[in-house]
C-alpha cells in the first residue's frame, strides 16, 4: 500500500472493505444501509440461535487477528492467515442475527458481521451502538481492517488513555503498530499484553514480541557494530579497518572513508585506506573513483596538510575552538579542497556562496562529493528565496544518485525533500518522500537514517493534525535511538508540539524539558513552543531560552520566511506581557510577510497566525472593536454595514464580537478551551451574543481561519453567510443568463469514487440558457472556460482531499489528456467569472477542509475571489435529492430574496416538512 507500511501477515480481510484512494491523499466515501428490515426477513428463513456460528466459536482457529470486546467473540484460538482458497467468509447466521436485532443488540450485530467478513455492515451497526470504551476499541478494529490507520490509532489511544489495561485495545494497538512497520512500539505493546497472563493471548503476544525484537535487534546490532568499528578507527589509526563491514553498509562506510581520509596525518595512513576504497568503488559500480582519490591525496605535501588535518579532526569531534577560523585558513591554503568542503558542511554559520561551491566542483569526479555540493547549493537557494530552483537542484541530485547507486545519499536527499515540502505545506509530498526515505534506509540497514525518516514522517502527519499517527512514529523513533542526543531532542520537541495541539500544557512542558535536557538548542519550533508555554505553564527560564534561540536566526541560517516566523514568535511572546508592544511586533510580522506571500508558505502561515493573535489579544484586553477590525483586515474585506459577527481562535483562546441591529457592539473572550475545534462550531459563540443578533434581517460573518470552513457558528434559524470578499460583484450581472451544469463526471477509476446520479431535469427547470458538461467533456479546463461566462453554476461531483494538488478540497472531474482531473482553488483564482454567478457546489464536502495547521484555503472562497456573488457548499455529504433544495434556494434569490435570507427560509421549510433533517444545516453560504 502506498499510504502505509504493511507486513505480509494476511491482514487484508476478505470481502468488502469500502476503502477508496485519492492521488497522494485519501478520499473515504461511506454509504451504508443498516438493513434491519432484511434481517427481519432472514429471521423467517432460519430462526435458530446458532450461537457458535454467530461468533465462529466452534472453529479451531480465529478468523481475525484483531481482538473484539465481547467475551464470546474474544475466546482465544490461534490465528492462521487465510489462504486464497479460504478467502470466502462463512455465511452469516441470519437466525441468530435476528435474535440480536430483536434485543436491540447493535454491538453484537456489528461484531458478528465483522467476524463474517462484512466490515461495512459491522461499521454501520457499531456506529449506532451507545458510546463506550469497548465500542471504540471495536470500531478501531474495523478501521484497522479497513486500512484506516489514523482512525484506528486515534480510537485506540483514547481508549487506552481512559483505561490503560483495556485488553482488546492494547492488543489491537500492537497489531496496528506492527502493520505500520513500527516494530519496537509493537513489541513493547505486545509485551504489555503478555505481562497480564491472559490464557492463550499472552503466549501469542510474547511470541510476537520476541520475533519482532529478534528481527529488528539483529539489524540494529549489525549497524551499530559497523559504526563502532569505524569510530574506533577514526579515534586510533592503529585500530582495524572494517573493510568487511563496508560491503554490508557501503553508505556508512563511505561517509567514514571521507572522514578517515581528511583526518589522516601521514601518506601511509592514507594508503591504508586503499582496500576500503576498492570495496566502495565496487559497491557503487565506479571503477576507481575512490582508489584514485587515495593515490592523489597520498601524493600531497603533508608538511602543509598534516596540521590542517589535525585541526579538522577537532572539528569532527566538535572540539574546535573556532570553526570560522579553520574555514578561512583552508580557503587561503587552497590545496585541501576536501577539507574545505567538509569544514563548510560542518559550520553552517560561516558564509559561503554558490560561486565557491562551483569552484569546489571544478574537476571533481566523485559523484558522492558532487551530490553533497548539490544539496548544499539547494540550501543556499532556499536561503536566497529561490525555493523552486533549490527543489529542482535536489530532484536532479536524487536522479543522479539513483543512477550512480549511491543509496544512502538518496535517503538523505529524500529526507531533505520531505523537510522542504513540509515547510511549503505540500504535506502529501512530504509524507511520501519521508516514507520512501524510511523504506530505503530500512532496506540498506542504515539504522540511524531510519530514525531520522520516522521523525520526518511525524512532521508531515503532525502538520496534517494526524496526532495519533505522528505520536506513533515519534515513539518508534525514540525507541530506536534512546541515546542519540540530537534524535531525542527532535522527538521530544515534536511530542511537545503534539501535546499543545491536544491542549495539554503540562505534558508539553515535560516533553520540552526532555528536549533540552542534553544541551541542544530548542530551534525555531522549540521557540514557538516556549512562547505558548510562557503563557500556559510559565517558567522563569522561558524568556532567556526563547530570545537566545531567536538571536540565532540570521540570513546565514534561515531563509526569509523562517525569519518572519521568528518575528512572529517574538510577537506572540511579547503581546501577553505588553499588549501595545506586542501589537507592534505582530504588525511588523505582517509587514515582513507581505512581499513573500506568493512564494513562501512560512510567510503565509506567519501572517495568518499574526492576525489570529492580534484578534484574540484584543479580545483579552476588551478591545472588541479592534478585534472585529483585525478579523476583517485578515480577510482583506471591510467591516460591512448592518449586523456582523467576527470571530477568531488561536490555541485555547477564542474571541467573538457582534454588532447588533441598533449598532450595539458586544464581545466575548474565552481562554478555557481544552479540546480541538469540532467540525460543527455550535456553541462557539455565546448565547447572549447570538441573542443580540435575533433582530437582524441577515448577519455577515467574518471568521478567521480555521473557522471559515465549518458549520454551526450561528444557528440555522438566522440568515447568515461567511463574508469572504468585497461587494464588487454583489450586484446582479448584466450578462444574458447562462446556466452551466457539470454532472455525470468520469473521475479516474483509481479514486474509486461512487458514481453520482445525474442532475435531475426538474431541478434545472426555468434555466433560459443551459450548458451541460457531462462525461468526458467535464474536464477541469472545459469547466473553467464555461464558468467564465456563466450566471449560474451547478457542479455535481465529489470533493476529495489531495494535498499533492491543492491545500483546499479538490473537485474530482473527468481527466484531461495530460491526466489532470482536479478543479482546484488555485486554478480558479487565476480566472475571472464575468457573469458574477450564483454557484452551487453539489460536491460532497466541498466546503470542508481536512485539518491543517495555521491556515485554510477553500473552493468557495476561491469562487468569490474570482467573481461569484454567492457560493453554496456543504461541509458534509449531501443526499441525492439535494438538487431540489438548491433549486428552491435559487428560485427565491431570482425572485429578489437576499441569498442568506433565501437559504434560511428554505432550510426552515425543509425542517418543517422533514423534522430531524440535518444535512441542510451543513450548507454554508459564502458572499
Amino acid at each position: 500500500m502506498a499510504g502505509w507500511l504493511v507486513t505480509p501477515r494476511g491482514m487484508r480481510l476478505p470481502g468488502r472493505t469500502g476503502m477508496t484512494r485519492v492521488g497522494g491523499g485519501l478520499a473515504l466515501t461511506l454509504c451504508m444501509a443498516l438493513g434491519f428490515a432484511a434481517v427481519r426477513l432472514w429471521s423467517q428463513w432460519d430462526p435458530r440461535p446458532e450461537l457458535p456460528a454467530l461468533w465462529l466459536s466452534d472453529a479451531s482457529t480465529r478468523p481475525l487477528e484483531v481482538r473484539l470486546s465481547r467475551p464470546a467473540a474474544d475466546a482465544y484460538r490461534p490465528y492462521v492467515p487465510p489462504r486464497a482458497r479460504d478467502a470466502v467468509p462463512p455465511p452469516v447466521p441470519l437466525g441468530a442475527l435476528s435474535r440480536l436485532e430483536e434485543r436491540g443488540d447493535t454491538h453484537g450485530l456489528g461484531l458478528s458481521y465483522l467476524l463474517h467478513g462484512d466490515t461495512e455492515q459491522a461499521l454501520a451497526y457499531l456506529t449506532r451502538t451507545p458510546p463506550s470504551l469497548d465500542r471504540d476499541s471495536d470500531l478501531a478494529a474495523v478501521a484497522l481492517l479497513r486500512e484506516r490507520p489514523d482512525e484506528a490509532l486515534t480510537l485506540l489511544d483514547a481508549t487506552l488513555e481512559a483505561m490503560p489495561d483495556h485488553p482488546q485495545a492494547r492488543w489491537n494497538r500492537a497489531v496496528m503498530a506492527r502493520e505500520l512497520g513500527l516494530t519496537l512500539l509493537a513489541a513493547t505493546t505486545f509485551e504489555a499484553v503478555a505481562a497480564k497472563g491472559e490464557p492463550g493471548w499472552s503466549d501469542e503476544a510474547r511470541e510476537q514480541a520476541r520475533a519482532l525484537r529478534s528481527r529488528l535487534g539483529a539489524r540494529a546490532a549489525a549497524w551499530k557494530a559497523a559504526r563502532d568499528a569505524f569510530l574506533a578507527r577514526s579515534r586510533s589509526p592503529t585500530a582495524p579497518l572494517p573493510v568487511e563491514a563496508a560491503a554490508r553498509f557501503p553508505g556508512l562506510a563511505r561517509e567514514s572513508f571521507y572522514e578517515l581520509l581528511a583526518t589522516a596525518e601521514e601518506p601511509s595512513r592514507v594508503q591504508e585506506l586503499w582496500p576500503l576504497a576498492r570495496v566502495l568503488d565496487h559497491a557503487s559500480g565506479d571503477t576507481s573513483v575512490l582508489q584514485d582519490t587515495v593515490q592523489r591525496v597520498a601524493a600531497l605535501d603533508f608538511t602543509r596538510r598534516a596540521p590542517l588535518a589535525r585541526e579538522y579532526a577537532k572539528l569532527v569531534r566538535e572540539e574546535h575552538p573556532s570553526p570560522e577560523g579553520l574555514v578561512e585558513r583552508l580557503r587561503q591554503e587552497g590545496t585541501a579542497r576536501d577539507l574545505l568542503l567538509g569544514a563548510l558542511l560542518r559550520a553552517p554559520s560561516v558564509a559561503r556562496t554558490q560561486e565557491e561551491l562551483h569552484a569546489l566542483m571544478h574537476g571533481e569526479r566523485d559523484p558522492w562529493i558532487l551530490s553533497r555540493l548539490a544539496q548544499e547549493g539547494a540550501r543556499l537557494d532556499d536561503l536566497a528565496g529561490q525555493e523552486s530552483q533549490g527543489g529542482d537542484r535536489l530532484r536532479e541530485a536524487l536522479e543522479e544518485c539513483r543512477a550512480r547507486k549511491l543509496h544512502l545519499r538518496c535517503v538523505d536527499l529524500l529526507v531533505r525533500l520531505s523537510q522542504r515540502a513540509t515547510a511549503s505545506n505540500r504535506l502529501v509530498e512530504a509524507e511520501e518522500s519521508a516514507r520512501a526515505a524510511w523504506q530505503e534506509a530500512a532496506a540498506l540497514g542504515e539504522w540511524d537514517r531510519e530514525g531520522t525518516a520516522l521523525v520526518m514522517l511525524a512532521n508531515a502527519t503532525r502538520f496534517q493534525v494526524r496526532v495519533a499517527l505522528a505520536r506513533a512514529y515519534l515513539a518508534e523513533s525514540l525507541a530506536r535511538q534512546p541515546d542519540d542526543c540530537i534524535a531525542r531532542t527532535q522527538v521530544h520537541r515534536n511530542l511537545a508540539s503534539l501535546a499543545l495541539m491536544r491542549f495539554r500544557p503540562r505534558e508539553a512542558r515535560q516533553e520540552m524539558e526532555e528536549a533540552l535536557a542534553c544541551g541542544q538548542t530548542p530551534g525555531l519550533q522549540g521557540a514557538w513552543i516556549l512562547a505558548d508555554l510562557a503563557r500556559l505553564d510559565p517558567r522563569p527560564s522561558d524568556e532567556a531560552r526563547l530570545k537566545a534561540e531567536l538571536a540565532r536566526v540570521t540570513p546565514l541560517r534561515e531563509n526569509a520566511g523562517r525569519r518572519v516566523l521568528a518575528t512572529l514568535i517574538l510577537g506572540r511572546f511579547t503581546v501577553d506581557r505588553d499588549w501595545s508592544e506586542g501589537q507592534q511586533v505582530l504588525r511588523r510580522t505582517i509587514a515582513e510577510a507581505e512581499p513573500l506571500l506568493r512564494t513562501n508558505a512560512d510567510a503565509r502561515d506567519a501572517r495568518a497566525v499574526a492576525f489570529q493573535t492580534l484578534a484574540v489579544s484584543a479580545g483579552q484586553v476588551g478591545a472588541f472593536r479592534d478585534a472585529m477590525d483585525v478579523v476583517a483586515e485578515s480577510l482583506q474585506v471591510s467591516v460591512p454595514e448592518g449586523c456582523v459577527l467576527a470571530a477568531a481562535v488561536e490555541g485555547e483562546r477564542t474571541v467573538a464580537v457582534v454588532r447588533g441591529p441598533q449598532g450595539q457592539l458586544q464581545g466575548h473572550y474565552d481562554a478555557s478551551r481544552t479540546e480541538p475545534l469540532r467540525d460543527d462550531l455550535t456553541g462557539l459563540v455565546p448565547a447572549e451574543l447570538v441573542e443580540l443578533l435575533r433582530g437582524c434581517s441577515r448577519v455577515a460573518v467574518l471568521a478567521a481561519p480555521p473557522l471559515d470552513s465549518r458549520a454551526g457558528i450561528l444557528p440555522p434559524d438566522l440568515a447568515w453567510s461567511y463574508r469572504v470578499g468585497t461587494d464588487t460583484h454583489a450586484a446582479s450581472p448584466a450578462k444574458p443568463p447562462l446556466h452551466v451544469v457539470v454532472s455525470d463526471v468520469e473521475p479516474p477509476s483509481t479514486l474509486r469514487l461512487a458514481r453520482l446520479p445525474s442532475a435531475a431535469e426538474a431541478d434545472l427547470a426555468g434555466a433560459q440558457r443551459l450548458l451541460r458538461l457531462k462525461g468526458a467533456q467535464a474536464t477541469p479546463e472545459h469547466v473553467l472556460e464555461a464558468m467564465e461566462q456563466a450566471t449560474d453554476i451547478d457542479i455535481h461531483a465529489h470533493g476529495v482531499v489531495d494535498r499533492a494538488l491543492s491545500d483546499a478540497t479538490v473537485i474530482a472531474l473527468s481527466p484531461q489528456p495530460d491526466g489532470r482531473y482536479g478543479l482546484t482553488a488555485e486554478e480558479l483564482r487565476r480566472r475571472h467569472l464575468h457573469g458574477a454567478p450564483l454557484v452551487v457546489l453539489g460536491a460532497c464536502s466541498a466546503a470542508h477542509l481536512a485539518p491543517f495547521l495555521h491556515q485554510t484555503k477553500s473552493l468557495p472562497q476561491a469562487f468569490v475571489a474570482s467573481g461569484a456573488r454567492a457560493v453554496f457548499a456543504a461541509t458534509s455529504g449531501i443526499p441525492n435529492d439535494a438538487g431540489a433544495f438548491f433549486r428552491a434556494v435559487r428560485e427565491r434569490i431570482q425572485a429578489g430574496t437576499e441569498p442568506a435570507q433565501a437559504l434560511r427560509a428554505e432550510r426552515l421549510d425543509w425542517h418543517q416538512k422533514q423534522p430531524g433533517i440535518r444535512w441542510v444545516d451543513k450548507v454554508l453560504l459564502y458572499q
